[in-house]
């Protein structure tokens, strides 16, 4: 996920991750999460300094969406 995430996947194996994405129930909801974690992430930096802080929310849905479960798929090639 972090190669795909991070536009490091050849055009191949970004049309396998991406169906594979889309099918499988625990890596669709789990590359979902990251995406909204990364953008929250980004926000970080951009709050201004006595404003409020994102820090809380963004460990709320860290916990949110952490999963104990891991998928047992298999992972692109």
């Amino acid at each position: 996920m972090p190669a795909a995430m991070d536009e490091e996947l050849s055009l191949r194996q970004r049309a396998r991750f991406a169906r594979h994405v889309d099918e499988c129930p625990e890596c669709g909801p789990m590359l979902r999460g990251l995406i909204r974690v990364r953008a929250v992430m980004r926000l970080i930096g951009q709050s201004p300094p006595d404003g409020p802080s994102v820090v809380p929310s963004v460990l709320e849905r860290l916990r949110a969406e952490r999963s104990d479960d891991a998928c047992s798929c298999e992972p692109p090639r």
